[in-house]
């Protein structure tokens, strides 16, 4: 048995060790012309350029800023002065306080509590009778 795991052992370290062997290099290539070599920087250089003239629009993101700002100062504020901001608070006050209060929440239990009163009650089944066990017992498996 030991003989059998020192061998499983062996071939898992020599396959791992063969995994990791390098791949034989590919035939190298020729070599290419200085005219080829500058076209290749060139085309680099043309599609680096454009790529980032599209990504730098800051001139016309800032005359939209321009405009936007502009547009924002036309138009009026919406509480102008201390009277009118005291005014919206106590409003919206107002409207919180009167929407939530534990005075509404109480007399909705009590309706509740009124209502369910009224509903009839269910009857519980007398288990002490054998009839009446069994129904139960029937419908409550399944």
């Amino acid at each position: 048995m030991n003989k059998l795991l020192v061998a499983l052992i062996a071939s898992t370290f020599a396959t791992v060790a063969a995994a990791q062997t390098a791949a034989p290099a590919a035939p190298a290539a020729a070599p290419a012309t200085k005219a080829e070599v500058n076209k290749a920087k060139q085309q680099t250089v043309q599609s680096t350029t454009e790529a980032a003239a599209m990504s730098n629009t800051t001139a016309a993101d800032a005359a939209m800023q321009k405009k936007n700002v502009e547009a924002s100062k036309k138009d009026a504020k919406p509480l102008a002065d201390k009277a009118q901001k005291q005014k919206a608070v106590a409003s919206t006050t107002e409207a919180a306080a009167t929407a939530n209060t534990t005075a509404t929440d109480a007399a909705k239990a009590k309706a509740n509590t009124a209502a369910t009163k009224n509903d009839p009650k269910a009857a519980k089944p007398d288990f002490k009778a054998k009839d009446a066990y069994t129904k139960e017992q029937k419908l409550s498996t399944p």
